[in-house]
């Protein structure tokens, strides 16, 4: 079992055995595919969701923020901290298979900090099954009335939308502002001055601080805007490792700011799969959240998942 611990002795993270009610999992989340679940949850402190929450108050103060922020939070841990690897502010979702894995093991959710417009939309009708599960659980904690609709330009109602999203001339469109607040960029500079033990980020590599030449070779290399013409040609996000060539093109991203480095963590493992955390926050506060496993390196939600509780 891995532990994180403070000074002090007490553990902050813990693996923990949920008794699953297999007949509230949901069977599906994305397209037609089975949703493969296990009882085999994350638990984490109060200590380390405050320190959580001072981080993600950082990261807004320092972005600017205008409204209140949805953000997804992509962390691994290990035997002293919980690494945050990526805050996700423009295609904000998981909300349904978070809540419906809460309510399937006993995991309590504070259904005042889950603020949502009435109406919901997806870009895509393969994460409509998700979008459709979270409605569900909304409605369960008492949240009646929300509505699932076609996206049609700007709106006139605000709407939560399934997919990348988030400019200021959407004003109606949440979450609010996203693509700005989504670029790797930013997590990168906030690195430079966050101080923590228990909530740490990773080293990062920014070309106006660290030439080319400086990056280690063992790094994950990420592309700022994840819809940009490069990461477009590219045909990913994520690379790993630093090219041993000359590798024109991604030191001319890298140059142009287009891309950044970052050091590679290494993930915990249970049973031989690596394990993520997924967290959803909603301003400044972390709300909930699941656990993910997977035999790859690169964790997306076709993986194995599994109950995250804040204590």
């Amino acid at each position: 079992m891995a532990n994180l611990y403070f000074d002090k002795g007490v553990a902050v993270i813990n693996f923990h055995e949920f008794v699953l009610n297999s007949s509230v999992v949901a069977k599906r989340i994305y397209r037609e595919d089975y949703h493969f679940t296990t009882n085999r949850g994350v638990v984490i402190s109060h200590e380390v969701r405050i320190e959580l929450k001072r981080l993600l108050s950082s990261f807004n103060n320092q972005v600017g923020v205008e409204r209140t922020p949805y953000y997804r939070i992509d962390a691994f841990f290990d035997d002293e901290s919980l690494w945050v690897l990526e805050i996700n502010a423009s295609f904000v979702d998981g909300w349904g298979t978070a809540l419906n894995l809460a309510r399937a093991s006993g995991i309590g959710v504070n259904p005042t900090l889950l603020v949502f417009p009435t109406f919901f939309a997806s870009k895509s009708w393969e994460y409509m099954p998700e979008l459709e599960l979270f409605v569900d659980e909304l409605a369960r904690l008492g949240f009646s009335g929300h509505h699932i609709h076609e996206l049609h330009g700007n709106g006139v109602d605000a709407t939560y939308v399934y997919g990348r999203v988030g400019s200021k001339d959407q004003p109606n469109i949440l979450p609010y502002d996203g693509l700005r607040l989504d670029n790797k960029l930013n997590l990168s500079l906030l690195s430079r001055g966050w101080d923590s033990v228990a909530v740490k980020i990773p080293r990062h590599y920014i070309n106006r601080f660290d030439s080319w030449e400086e990056i280690p070779t063992d790094v994950v290399l990420k592309f700022c805007d994840k819809s940009s013409l490069e990461c477009k040609q590219t045909r990913q996000s994520v690379l790993f490792d630093k090219p041993s060539g000359k590798a024109p093109f991604i030191r001319r991203c890298y140059r142009e700011e287009k891309l950044i480095a970052q050091n590679f963590v290494q993930p915990v493992k249970h049973n031989g799969s690596s394990c993520q955390l997924v967290i959803l926050a909603i301003g400044e506060e972390p709300i909930t959240g699941y656990v993910q496993y997977s035999r790859e390196r690169i964790i997306n939600d076709n993986s194995v998942h599994g109950p995250l509780q804040f204590v």
